[in-house]
């Protein structure tokens, strides 16, 4: 007499036994100590009413990190470059399970940007800024590794400071800029690594990535983006 073996595939397992899967959006915390990190690329359209008839979609070098600091709290960094203007973003996140396949996690954000455009000796202008984004991320677990994230922030301007030559323009009073929503699937995409793909629609009025154009518009306009990293 042999005991028959019964072989369960991991796609069989209740939700709650789904083996961990790399994630960088999705509102769960890595284990105290551990980091995670992804490096992708941002690509922002410009509106057309700062550049007419011209749609130009920007690209940007994107790498997140984070690190654990207890079951719930964890560290974000993310810094976005395009060489002559970066955007380093630092913050804290609380994440928590609502179900087995439902997450939930809110977090604050600070951010510094910076730009310098130069053109021999004729244009010469400096800015930089600091906003802050408190933020509210739902995830849901479609499949054992599939996993979808929405994301709600609201854009608050600190500080503004830009020059031409030797004409400056500062502001420095705190208000509420605008909204954005990002929608982000992460799921694996060659052997063992995995992507964050996903559309981030911000309604502001102001984006870092365009603060050369010196808009006149005193209202909001709106800024989508496509993202995509590589999971490290």
């Amino acid at each position: 007499m042999f005991a028959s073996v019964t072989t369960v595939s991991v796609a069989q397992l209740p939700a709650s036994e789904w083996p961990e899967q790399p994630e960088i959006y999705f509102p769960q915390a890595p284990l105290p100590g551990q980091w995670r990190k992804s490096i992708g690329a941002v690509f922002t359209t410009t509106p057309p009413e700062l550049t007419e008839e011209v749609r130009v979609s920007v690209p940007a070098i994107d790498f997140h990190v984070q690190r654990g600091l207890t079951e719930h709290l964890f560290l974000v960094g993310r810094l976005q470059t395009q060489i002559v203007q970066s955007n380093l973003a630092v913050g804290l996140r609380w994440a928590t399970p609502l179900t087995n396949r439902l997450h939930m996690a809110v977090g604050y954000d600070l951010t510094g940007w910076f730009g310098a455009l130069k053109i021999k000796d004729v244009f010469n202008s400096q800015a930089f800024g600091a906003q802050s984004f408190p933020n509210l991320s739902v995830g849901y677990r479609l499949t054992r590794d599939l996993e979808l994230t929405v994301k709600g922030e609201a854009i608050m301007d600190l500080y503004y400071r830009s020059k031409v030559g030797n004409l400056a323009v500062v502001y420095d009073r705190r208000q509420v800029n605008g909204v954005a929503v990002t929608f982000i699937l992460e799921q694996p995409f060659y052997k063992e690594r995995h992507v964050s793909v996903g559309f981030r629609a911000a309604y502001s009025n102001f984006n870092w990535q365009l603060w050369s154009l010196y808009d006149t518009f005193d209202r909001n306009l709106f800024y989508p983006q496509l993202i995509f990293g590589f999971i490290l």
